[in-house]
């Protein structure tokens, strides 16, 4: 008779071996992000006065406490010891500014938009897919699929203007203009993968035994596409994220997909870079969280097995 599994069987190692390829990608984000706030077009010191006339000993000091005067793989090396040490920068737009603090109070304005994005994205995505996979060829099965298509394919700044302009501006449009493309996301992969467990044998076995379609819906095929949709939850993550600057920039939202943009705008390459770099770094968690969500709620990865 087998006894209970210890508790360190119960942690997905199989799934925790992906973690040393998520630190290199962070690496990469951290080189990404700060090549891209370099590579942004202007002097940032000039635009930081405003493009005056400015004494040349004052923008030499400014270049100079910016870090600007030395060679680019010094910066880089400054740049990944400040981080080390929790230390983002300054804002050369604000005058000085920590980055931390900009990012503190954009945080909670973002969070709070991905949180009602999700609520919303999530139930509605699996009741619209599980409609659809009912619906096996019938017409709600090709609305989704034209309707996914349309609320994915939209640029997300065209669908946030226009909730914007149908709204009034609201924030609870700015939410929706989040959670829909999501949603129409989420509900795909929901009809993919609960149509492919439905032609499964322990299907027919629960119809055979009288299960009434929605019974066999919820309790046998839903629960067992879940670890597949679990893992694709970081393209879910990315396709939220990525419209996320749009959104708050539409809606003039102070978060930090609009901070972003503004920092862009203004060559202000401390904050931009750590912006991009707290997305990416996002986008790296959600995706180790699925990984390690998925290890736990499948034991044969696990215990290191290859499921069917």
């Amino acid at each position: 008779m087998r006894g209970r599994p210890l508790p360190w069987r119960l942690f997905p190692w199989r799934s925790a071996r992906r973690l040393p390829g998520l630190l290199l990608l962070a690496g990469a984000a951290v080189l990404a992000s700060f090549l891209a706030s370099r590579a942004l077009p202007g002097d940032p010191v000039m635009l930081m006065v405003d493009g005056r006339a400015a004494d040349p000993e004052m923008v030499r000091r400014l270049r100079e406490s910016a870090g600007l005067d030395q060679p680019l793989a010094a910066q880089f090396l400054s740049y990944v010891l400040a981080l080390l040490r929790g230390d983002l920068g300054h804002s050369l737009r604000y005058g000085g500014v920590p980055v931390t603090e900009l990012l503190g109070e954009a945080l909670p304005v973002t969070l709070g938009l991905l949180a009602g994005a999700a609520a919303l994205a999530l139930p509605f995505g699996l009741a619209l897919g599980l409609a659809a996979a009912d619906a096996r060829r019938a017409w709600p099965g090709t609305a989704l699929t034209v309707g996914s298509v349309l609320a994915l394919s939209m640029p997300p700044l065209a669908l946030a203007t226009w909730l914007m302009l149908a709204g009034s501006g609201t924030t609870p449009w700015a939410v929706a203009a989040l959670a829909l493309p999501a949603a129409a996301l989420i509900a795909r992969l929901t009809r993919t993968q609960v149509m492919d467990v439905l032609g499964r044998d322990f299907i027919r076995t629960a119809q055979a035994k009288g299960l009434g379609r929605a019974a066999v819906l919820l309790r046998h095929a839903l629960p067992n596409a879940l670890v597949p949709l679990t893992a694709a939850v970081g393209s879910v993550a990315g396709t939220i994220l990525t419209t996320t600057a749009a959104v708050e920039t539409v809606f003039a939202l102070p978060g930090i997909g609009r901070l972003t943009v503004q920092a862009v705008l203004a060559r202000d390459h401390p904050v931009a870079g750590a912006a991009v770099l707290v997305f990416v770094l996002a986008q790296v968690a959600v995706s180790l969280t699925a990984e390690l969500l998925i290890g736990l709620a499948d034991p044969r990865l696990r215990d290191g097995e290859t499921p069917p």
